[in-house]
């Protein structure tokens, strides 16, 4: 190709350079991988843009990319991810992390982390086809579940766990009906994604799932294997729903192996779908763009047979890891972690604990407490407060926006237990808002005390968090909280 074809190549978009093949390809495949680092045209609108040019990670994933050097890089494919972990809470991933395969991390403060992450968005290209103007566009799975196999000392733990909810005690059956539930779409895709397991009949030891997958700007999966403080974990993300199941099942295992020095060994399958539901076609898609509203391209993916699930193919590059545990006798009881009660804002303005405490009393049995409450603990009464400190810190504050309206709130958390009485039984700990109107629509109101929740991207929808806790745990926080009751 002579140069004056070279530049009409960059200048006015023409495609050239061959495209790879359509496969279908197992994400992590070598097919997969030469759609990703294609030198073909994919986006002719961009400036004849390669599909790399198309990533864009985004907070976490973006930092953990660019601080580990990450990227998509055909002559150097073991720049492209990478597996690490740490062994304490307070710290800083993107500086801390320590390359997981072949160590030994010491655990003995009872804290393990697994981090992995790539430079490319989890669901990899599977196929592509012909978009609008010239554009080629990708088909990428949407990732919500990633399995993860384990073996320690040479055996293979295949336990087929799905690790969701709030309640690690759940059955796997419930667990599944919660995760349809709670995921968009979930109907169309989500039971038997989780209830069949991996499409080639791989038994993995556990699938982590998310009922808000993980986007094409999403490129790191966090395991927290071992904790004391399940909510401190869940911070980390609050979409990783699966976090406390986690911890409970990764507690159990150690318990079967028992105490001492353990070698492990740790793969990662992220499992993608793409589905129909009664409009739409769902799926990522890379490169340039297409209207994957026309039944032209809905017919066409149709055609390339990417509709249902989609594996990462067995033995992914930089996707497993081995590494030594040494296991200390308190940590192979089997029992995990126990979620305590919300700890109480210290700095709360001593002259309004009262009054707090009591308008939170009066409304957590309403509202979108109280609905959240009837689900968790049916038939229960708040039994105690705990005050929370929200955005703008502890205490009584006010929120405007703009003119238009403002109010003011502050934040709770209530304690729910569950009515058989059994220490160990689960009730609820519910974080809302407690508020009152002062501007509606641009007036000035005189608004009374309610039960409210967290305002959500839907105007008019609020929502409040809850979190299981037993019994036990109840009596615990209100012993420990008697000094803001007295």
């Amino acid at each position: 190709m002579g140069p004056c074809m070279s530049i009409a190549s960059d200048v006015f978009g023409i495609n050239l350079t061959p495209p790879p093949d359509k496969g279908p390809h197992e994400m992590y495949s070598e097919g997969s991988f030469a759609i990703v680092n294609s030198k073909a045209t994919w986006d002719t609108n961009g400036g004849s843009k390669p599909y790399t040019d198309s990533i864009d990670l985004r907070g976490g994933s973006h930092t953990l990319a660019k601080e580990w050097k990450l990227q998509c890089d055909a002559a150097n494919p073991a720049s492209f991810n990478t597996l690490r972990y740490t062994n304490k809470h307070d710290c800083t991933v993107s500086k801390d992390a320590m390359i997981l395969d072949g160590s030994t991390p010491d655990v003995s403060a009872n804290h393990f982390g697994v981090w992995y992450c790539q430079a490319h968005g989890l669901g990899m290209p599977v196929s592509w086809t012909d978009g609008r103007d010239g554009n080629r566009m990708s088909i990428n799975p949407q990732v919500y579940a990633v399995d993860v196999y384990i073996t320690v000392d040479g055996k293979e733990y295949t336990d087929g766990h799905v690790c969701y909810g709030s309640d690690p005690n759940l059955s796997r059956d419930k667990i599944i009906a919660q995760a349809v539930k709670d995921a968009t779409y979930g109907e169309y895709f989500a039971k038997d994604l989780l209830s069949k397991g991996p499409s080639d009949g791989s038994k993995p030891w556990a699938t982590i799932y998310r009922d808000e997958r993980w986007g094409p700007d999403d490129s790191y999966i966090y395991l927290p294997l071992m904790a004391d403080d399940v909510d401190n974990e869940l911070g980390i993300d609050d979409k990783n729903k699966y976090v406390h199941c986690l911890l409970s099942k990764f507690s159990q295992l150690l318990g079967k192996v028992g105490s001492g020095a353990h070698t492990f060994t740790l793969r990662l399958r992220p499992r993608g779908v793409v589905f129909e539901d009664d409009d739409y076609q769902h799926y990522e898609s890379g490169g340039g763009s297409g209207n994957v509203d026309s039944e032209e391209t809905k017919n066409a993916v149709r055609a390339l047979g990417v509709i249902g699930q989609h594996l990462t193919t067995a033995n992914a590059p930089g996707m497993s890891a081995t590494f030594t545990l040494n296991v200390d006798k308190s940590q192979a009881t089997g029992k995990g972690p126990v979620r305590k009660a919300q700890p109480f804002a210290a700095s709360w303005p001593a002259g309004e604990i009262e009054e707090c405490i009591e308008l939170a009393m009066r409304f957590a049995n309403s509202g979108v407490c109280g609905a959240k409450a009837a689900q968790m603990a049916p038939g229960s009464k708040c039994c105690h407060i705990i005050l929370s400190e929200g955005d703008q810190g502890a205490g009584i504050k006010t929120a405007r926006y703009g003119k238009e309206r403002s109010y003011d709130f502050f934040c709770a958390w209530a304690l729910f237990k569950s009515k058989d009485g059994k220490p160990n039984s689960l009730g609820a700990q519910i974080k809302f808002v407690v508020k009152r109107d002062l501007v509606v629509n641009y007036r000035p109101v005189d608004g009374e005390w309610r039960s409210a929740g967290f305002e959500t991207a839907v105007v008019g929808v609020e929502q409040a968090t809850g979190l299981t806790i037993t019994n036990a745990e109840i009596d615990a926080a209100i012993k420990r909280d008697a000094e803001y009751y007295s």
